[in-house]
């Protein structure tokens, strides 16, 4: 049996994984564990890893048509008509990266407009103001606070501030 992705409509991503569970052999539905913003906060919430997307392990020679006609479902994921097969390897390695099919994604430790302190490089000492993160949580923006009350922005490590 080889695993294959499910196309789902829009938010239909949990039923279709729950309707799949009662004709295929595997069902898989990664998670993510994030922080969105909710009602003007950001709040932690429970969404799919890949939005309408599921995998599915099976015989799709045998289970084909119950597949593509399913309620919720769009398509299966194919090259022309011939749908393509998911490494086991890389559904292996997604399921390695979560705990019980959710992945979390830590908070990063600034916010915009955080007063932080530099503690590494030749601004050691200086206060700022977070700006933004640039590349991932590793280079952020920072305006530095000097004594015109002008704000520098300088580029640095996330690793060189603290709050």
């Amino acid at each position: 049996m080889d695993w294959y992705l499910v196309r789902t409509k829009p938010g239909k991503e949990r039923w279709v994984s729950d309707q799949l569970s009662s004709i295929v052999e595997e069902v898989f539905l990664p998670l993510l564990e994030a922080r969105s913003p909710r009602w003007g906060k950001m709040a932690w919430s429970i969404m799919p890893l890949f939005p309408c997307y599921v995998f599915a392990r099976c015989e799709l020679e045998a289970r084909y048509f119950a597949i593509k006609y399913m309620a919720g479902v769009q398509a299966i994921v194919s090259a022309g008509a011939d749908p393509l097969i998911v490494p086991a390897a890389v559904v292996a390695e997604i399921k390695k990266r979560g705990v019980n099919g959710v992945v979390r994604i830590a908070p990063k430790p600034f916010d915009a407009g955080e007063l932080v302190r530099v503690v590494a490089g030749p601004f050691r000492g200086f206060d700022a103001i977070f700006e933004r993160y640039l590349s991932g949580a590793e280079r952020v923006a920072i305006l530095l606070r000097t004594v015109e009350a002008t704000g520098l922005r300088l580029v640095l490590s996330s690793s060189a501030l603290a709050k």
